[in-house]
């Protein structure tokens, strides 16, 4: 089995980075012998998409004959996704929404014939569905009853990877970083981690899912 394991806060420690290497040890207890392959997103982000990306990508005519080396590193990552059986995502909710550098990943990842395409009922995506457990820190609240902030990033998450073809998303939250320190952090995210839904695994372990 291979996890991606991508990690999107600019911070080398932060809440968002602690609770996706919570997750991750929370899968490992279920299946051990798991490969990791690492993509961080903070330490090392990827460019924004260039003009000729953006040009090739513009018209199925252009992208029947792409300007060449402008897929170059879109490929790799869509790879990177392709050859997992499960992804976690561990990101800081910046501005209500995700952050540029994941923002970046995603404009790579999602590309018209490679990972979707266009159909009468909208975008169908061409990739296997798999676990996505995604680990959101956020300075503020934004699921409580009383919270004030506004909430982009699940929505748009949801909608991006549905796009191409990952269903299966669960998301894990810790909430008001700003007020917590020590041991309460270390209690918060325990209890992120508490409803995460491992049974979901079951389908990359049985042969229906390989």
């Amino acid at each position: 089995m291979n996890i991606l394991h991508i990690d999107a806060s600019p911070r080398p420690v932060s809440h968002s980075r602690q609770l996706s290497a919570g997750i991750i040890e929370k899968i490992l207890e279920v299946v051990p012998d798991a490969q990791i392959t690492r993509r961080d997103l903070g330490a090392a982000p990827i460019p924004h998409a260039t003009a000729d990306y953006a040009t090739t990508l513009s018209s199925p005519a252009t992208l029947a004959t792409p300007i060449v080396g402008s897929l170059d590193l879109a490929e790799p990552l869509i790879e990177e996704v392709d050859g997992a059986d499960i992804l976690v995502i561990g990101t800081p909710m910046h501005n209500f929404t995700v952050p540029s550098v994941l923002k970046a990943w995603i404009d790579q990842v999602i590309r018209a014939g490679r990972t979707f395409v266009s159909t009468p009922k909208g975008k169908l995506g061409l990739l296997r569905d798999r676990p996505v457990f995604v680990g959101i820190a956020s300075g503020g609240t934004f699921t409580h009853e009383h919270s004030t902030q506004v909430d982009f990033l699940r929505p748009y998450l949801t909608a991006a990877l549905d796009c191409i073809g990952l269903k299966t998303v669960q998301f894990l939250t810790v909430e008001a970083t700003a007020f917590l320190e020590g041991d309460k952090a270390r209690i918060a995210r325990e209890k992120a981690l508490e409803p995460i839904d491992l049974t979901v695994i079951s389908q990359v372990l049985s042969p229906e899912g390989a």
